[in-house]
């Protein structure tokens, strides 16, 4: 027999004869759960207020905040004089978030709703994709770069939107499991505390991405190819910056710590490297625009090097065992 509070039995509808889950989780504590014809009070439907006077991009922000808090219906309303607010949220719908369909729309009114769910597309098979994305675009930006090739550095860039959209995606799932703890293993988490981890492997995937578009742009101001000397030493740190990343995302699909130690050593000898690559441009006798757009395209190899060396880190942290657990364990 358990007893339940009488004030909160009240306030999700429970009445005799309906069913409860009970759950175990990580922590030995139990989550209590109303299922079946038990409807719980939730907001579904979230509002933006699109006002003339705010600039078109606080509403893409405000409507993103939205996405992420896990709304599954987003309603915007468009007042007088804002009309030129609604192109630049459709645009920012179609490249940036995954899922959001406009399904009414009137001259002051749009409402969207989130098609995709948290079962069709878990964290971790969410995070895989995300992070094939951003090393095709890592290592096509490179390879642009050094060959100067204008076409696939401006495809690299445009890969960028697909990346972020798996970024909010994910971020929305994250933020869902963690207001609602029955959702973390439904999204493919065994532990709440996952949740953080994996919010701070996709913001250093993002960032992979992010360098990667920045490399690309520096391949669209390159008149002309550089010097196979300078060219070389960039290979050497793109090579080994490119395998820390790697060789991260595999500890972490693995879990596996040792691996994860070793990618950070790979790291360090990458930033070595970069930091080396840097300090002998001087001998270089590259012209000064080819000098400074080396120096930073090296900058972001570097930083692609300590986003491998970040999720190490997580891939170490996630790998311990928690207190309760240990006891567990000696029991």
């Amino acid at each position: 027999m358990v007893s339940l509070p009488k004030r909160w039995a009240r306030g999700v509808g429970l009445k005799p004869g309906h069913q409860v889950a009970l759950i175990p989780q990580p922590d030995s504590s139990l989550l209590l759960v109303p299922r079946g014809e038990v409807e719980v009070d939730v907001a579904h439907e979230a509002l933006v207020e699109a006002h003339p006077s705010m600039d078109p991009e606080a509403v893409v922000r405000d409507f993103i905040s939205r996405y992420l808090a896990g709304y599954e219906s987003i309603r915007v309303r468009f007042h007088e004089g804002a009309s030129r607010h609604r192109a630049a949220l459709k645009e920012a719908i179609r490249r940036k978030l995954m899922g959001v369909e406009i399904i009414e729309e009137s001259a002051d009114d749009l409402l969207t709703q989130c098609l995709v769910g948290y079962v069709e597309l878990p964290v971790k098979r969410a995070v895989g994709r995300m992070s094939s994305l951003a090393y095709s675009m890592y290592r096509d930006a490179f390879n642009a770069y050094a060959s100067a090739d204008h076409g696939l550095a401006s495809e690299v860039i445009d890969r960028d939107d697909e990346v972020d959209r798996f970024y909010f995606f994910i971020v929305r799932q994250l933020k869902m499991a963690v207001q609602n703890r029955a959702l973390s293993e439904e999204v493919g988490l065994s532990n709440p505390r996952d949740c953080l981890g994996y919010r701070l492997v996709v913001k250093s995937v993002e960032r992979v991405a992010d360098h990667a578009a920045r490399i690309a742009r520096l391949a669209l101001g390159l008149e002309g190819r550089l010097s196979l000397e300078a060219l070389s030493r960039a290979s050497k740190v793109s090579e080994l910056a490119g395998r820390a990343y790697l060789r991260a995302m595999k500890a972490l699909e693995d879990l596996d710590v040792e691996e994860a130690h070793r990618c950070m050593s790979l790291s360090a000898e990458a930033v070595r490297a970069g930091r080396s690559a840097v300090e002998e441009l001087i001998s270089l006798s590259l012209d000064a625009r080819s000098a400074v757009s080396l120096s930073l395209a090296l900058d972001s190899l570097r930083r692609v090097a300590e986003y491998g060396a970040d999720i190490a880190e997580v891939v170490i942290n996630l790998a311990v065992a928690t207190p309760t657990a240990t006891a567990k364990a000696w029991a």
